[in-house]
């Protein structure tokens, strides 16, 4: 049974106004990007590798 952890934007720190670079890292594709702008984390598809935490070049992706 795993540990759920919540892996969040920080709508602060997300420019979106481009398309997110998270979107092509995600191992399981769990991140896709909302009309917004703002990317958002399909927490069925989650694995919680926490490559997007790393890669976010906004640091806009936090654990909770």
């Amino acid at each position: 049974h795993k540990t759920i952890v919540m892996i969040t934007v920080d709508r602060n720190k997300c420019p979106h106004d481009h398309i997110c670079p998270l979107i092509n890292i995600c191992p399981e594709g769990a991140i896709t990007q909302g009309v917004d702008g703002y990317p958002i984390i399909d927490y069925s598809l989650c694995i919680e590798c926490g490559l997007c935490i790393r890669k976010c070049p906004m640091r806009a992706i936090k654990q909770i």
